[in-house]
């Protein structure tokens, strides 16, 4: 199990005391101007020394006076650098070098604007990521009680300003692993405070963002808790309780062996128990007022929801006292058809008079089938109706085409076609045409 984030003093120095020692560690090697090698992909590299008056000797002698605790004058000459090479290819490091310099003078929050301007100015550089672990380290210190300068006293809390950073670290840097440490650091926070609210949203947004995380186990217990925790009593808000409720069974399938280790049955008994006084409490509200209808209801449904309960047993009393069944009835099933008929036509009636109409195909004889061609046929032929009567209006002088002869045509047409749907002994159909008057 975790401790909280409270620390005294003694640690607080010893924190500052490691990030002062990881600034000049890493910063040694050329501080001092030794030879520095770089690790490549075919091994070591040995990195070339600049001179001491190019920029960038002047910025290794700016480390040099970090790595030996000159915090003050080290911060003069990166102002001085910077100024001087304001437009270097180095500048994003010169920032981070003087940033490094306030921290070794113990001027914390004096060091995030340098910090800070590396991370929006030069994203794209490789001292972005460096930026950002400077300041989640700054922002353990903040949390863990660290306060900020006023008048030369520490007597400003900075919480807020390791809330604030916490935050933008898993903005800038998602699904990272120090984006993970951020986010799984400010839920701590929120727990240790204790902010139970916000502990649970943090929580809950971890699981969210990191569902692979090796400390996914430890975020859903602490969330459970902080659900848990949540819950002021039966006469308040139950949101808390039905979610750490369900977050315990997600838990218990997740998670067997940790779960029979922290009694996981027991508490989603004792959730049970709080639910339904819950609903005790609102039944005996509704008694008080004489609205036994609603009281029976409730009653009834803290034996269905939680049969296993106190509380159940004490509304069995309560229903028993009152006359009513202890379960609920099951709802009665209408007799009545989906489809009411009325009373003077008996539905044995009404659907044989409904289907007269409809005859099969096959049971048609064959004379009505060909009364039903006769019928359409004539309209089948109407267009060609159109197209005679069209011509009656050319010019006499056109030669016009022989009418009998597509007479002649359209009656073949028509009786190949009377030929497949209708019988041999059926009578052929007349097709009038009408013919336009010779000139």
């Amino acid at each position: 199990m975790r401790q909280g984030n409270q620390v005294d003093q003694g640690r607080l120095g010893r924190a500052l005391g490691v990030l002062v020692a990881v600034v000049i560690l890493t910063t040694a090697g050329l501080a001092l101007g030794q030879q520095r090698y770089d690790l490549e992909d075919g091994g070591w590299v040995a990195q070339p020394v600049h001179s001491p008056g190019s920029p960038e000797g002047e910025l290794d002698a700016v480390r040099k006076l970090i790595a030996q605790g000159e915090g003050k004058k080290a911060k003069h000459a990166a102002d001085d650098w910077i100024e001087k090479h304001d437009e270097h290819a180095l500048l994003p490091e010169a920032y981070l070098v003087r940033g490094d310099a306030n921290v070794t003078r113990e001027h914390f929050f004096k060091s995030l604007f340098d910090y800070e301007y590396v991370i929006r100015e030069f994203s794209g550089s490789e001292q972005f990521h460096t930026a950002l672990r400077r300041e989640f380290e700054l922002a353990k210190l903040f949390a863990g009680g660290k306060n900020r300068r006023l008048w030369g006293m520490r007597i400003l809390p900075a919480t807020d300003e390791a809330e604030e950073i916490l935050v933008r670290i898993q903005e800038r840097s998602p699904g990272s692993e120090l984006g993970e440490q951020a986010s799984i650091m400010l839920a701590d926070y929120y727990f240790d405070k204790p902010q139970m609210d916000s502990a649970a949203e943090a929580y809950d947004l971890f699981l969210v963002n990191y569902p692979q995380s090796e400390q996914r186990e430890w975020a859903m217990l602490r969330l459970i808790q902080a659900n848990l925790a949540r819950f002021k009593g039966p006469r308040f808000d139950a949101t808390g309780l039905i979610d750490a409720g369900q977050r315990l069974k997600t838990f218990r399938a997740d998670y067997p062996a940790s779960a029979e280790r922290i009694g996981v049955g027991a508490l989603l008994i004792r959730i049970d128990e709080s639910l339904a006084m819950r609903d005790m409490i609102a039944a005996g509200w509704h008694i008080k007022r004489k609205q036994e209808l609603s009281a029976i209801y409730l009653y009834q449904r803290v034996v269905v929801d939680y049969p296993q309960t106190a509380a159940a047993q004490d509304a069995v009393r309560q229903l028993q006292a009152m006359g009513a069944p202890v379960l609920p009835s099951p709802p009665e099933v209408s007799p009545e058809p989906y489809l009411t008929l009325p009373a003077d036509e008996p539905a044995a009636e009404m659907v044989p008079a409904a289907v007269d109409n409809v005859v099969p195909v096959a049971a048609k004889t064959q004379p009505e089938l060909a009364d039903t061609s006769a019928t359409m046929m004539p309209a089948a032929t109407a267009p060609l109706d159109g197209v005679t009567e069209g011509v009656e209006s050319l010019d006499p002088s056109v030669t016009q085409p022989d009418v009998s002869q597509v007479q002649e045509d359209v009656s073949a047409a028509t009786q190949g076609s009377e030929a497949l749907t209708q019988p041999a002994t059926e009578p052929d159909v007349d097709i009038p045409l009408t013919q336009p008057e010779k000139p």
